[in-house]
């Protein structure tokens, strides 16, 4: 595995063949492109998590995961220079502005932004972009200072770091098959979608695993 430098970038989004192209479109300045990054914009797409009162966002139960998913949290459309107030210690999902599809080659990772990690706001999970991706990406936002930040769309708010996909022989990486899949828009959490999550109920207080006695 290395990371892709500026030359090796160029020449995935340049390549003609669909399926080995790397897109990252819109693309509004030649200099998104760093020496081993492209640098991503705030969309004007954001979720903003409610503030509750429930004991927990207890996700190993079925019967809660609706409630956690769509019943706690607010859309948020932003127009062309409007703000948007980042408070203290807050937490927001927000859309890029470019749509990526990633070959299946190709993986990246999203990572912050010096500047803006210096001012408290960070990218804070979720950063690993499986091969074959195709969508804008949701970034988990979080302003870690004691002041503030105003947002606006279409900000330089972080980069995507990309790597070749080894392989050995005959095999290649294998189509997307995640939970997320070619979203246009800041995502909420997805559980229960697929087989895997199912060993939740398990080891949930649902589950069949044993209690532990006073």
């Amino acid at each position: 595995m290395s990371v892709l430098n500026k030359q090796a970038l160029q020449e995935l989004i340049e390549q003609a063949e669909y399926g080995r192209k790397l897109i990252v479109t819109p693309l509004l300045s030649p200099n998104q492109i760093g020496p081993a990054s492209i640098d991503v914009r705030l969309g004007s797409s954001i979720i903003v998590p409610r503030r509750t009162f429930v004991a927990s966002h207890d996700v190993t139960d079925p019967r809660r995961v609706e409630q956690v998913e769509k019943r706690l949290y607010d859309r948020v459309r932003l127009r062309y220079h409007s703000e948007f107030i980042l408070h203290p210690n807050q937490l927001i999902l927000a859309a890029t502005l470019e749509y990526i599809s990633l070959p299946k080659s190709v993986f990246c990772q999203v990572a912050s932004r010096s500047s803006w990690g210096r001012l408290g706001l960070v990218v804070a999970t979720a950063s690993v972009v499986q091969p074959g991706f195709k969508g804008c990406l949701t970034l988990e936002l979080a302003n870690l200072s004691d002041s503030p930040i105003a947002l606006y769309p279409g900000l330089l708010i972080g980069q995507l770091v990309f790597y070749d996909v080894k392989t050995t022989g005959e095999a290649i990486a294998s189509a997307y098959e995640g939970r997320y899949d070619c979203p246009t828009e800041a995502g909420l959490p997805q559980f229960f979608t697929k087989r895997l999550d199912d060993e939740m109920i398990f080891w949930g207080h649902s589950g069949n695993s044993p209690t532990t006695k006073p």
